[in-house]
């Protein structure tokens, strides 16, 4: 009798034993994995991949397209200085414009109408699809093919602040806008020997660029063009 009392005890024992262990399983694995599961893994995936890639996709391509496409009209004018053939080849020429166009507050890259026999402007410039004019807005010619078929619209002698301005501007460049081939003044890093092709900016006929072909050492303006 007393082994029956023991043997059920015992029993009894392992039950609830087993039944404390199970209640502990199922409290540890569910919850904890559970909340660990979700909060890290939803909230970090969906802030990691949505702002980062609006963000990152969006802005970059807009304003640089925007920029090239809205230009309409590209201006030209004339130095307000003259100055030998030694203008420092063609880089010097386009420093002289550069800084002229900046003094006057001329936004925008513009480059001297210059031409070496190396380096005609038909190379090195843009050759624009809308209409060259005057700082004051009067059009000079209504494109690039326009600008270099013998003749012009009107004169370009205003410079870059409007004011205007007489006398023949060196730039070695035929109406075509070829270099002219025969001299070019060292390529325009001479200003005591030689000559070299000139134009006169109060015509609108192929003189306008080319012209005649004074000395090297003749104190000449420099045609600005906007790129």
């Amino acid at each position: 009798m007393k082994c029956s009392w023991y043997s059920f005890l015992l029993a009894l024992a392992m039950t609830v034993s087993s039944a404390c262990t199970g209640s502990d399983a199922v409290t540890d694995a569910g919850p904890d994995a559970g909340a660990d599961a979700g909060a890290d893994a939803g909230p970090d995936a969906s802030t990691d991949a949505g702002p980062d890639a609006s963000t990152d996709a969006g802005p970059d391509a807009g304003p640089d397209a925007g920029v090239d496409a809205g230009m309409t009209e590209w201006r030209i004018f004339r130095t307000d200085t003259n100055q030998t053939a030694n203008l420092g080849g063609i880089a010097g020429a386009d420093a002289i414009c550069a800084a002229q166009a900046l003094e006057a507050g001329l936004e925008g890259e513009f480059k001297a109408w210059l031409s070496t026999i190396a380096s005609p402007v038909s190379n090195r410039l843009t050759q624009a699809s809308g209409p060259y004019v005057l700082v004051d807005g009067t059009r000079v010619a209504d494109d690039w093919d326009d600008l270099v078929d013998g003749s012009i619209l009107a004169p370009i002698n205003l410079d870059a602040n409007g004011v205007f301005r007489r006398g023949d501007i060196w730039t070695g460049t035929l109406a075509t806008g070829a270099s002219y081939a025969t001299s070019d003044c060292g390529a325009f890093t001479n200003g005591s020997s030689g000559i070299a092709l000139c134009g006169a900016s109060n015509s609108t006929t192929a003189t306008w660029t080319e012209n005649i072909t004074p000395a090297c050492s003749t104190p000449l303006g420099l045609y600005c063009i906007e790129q």
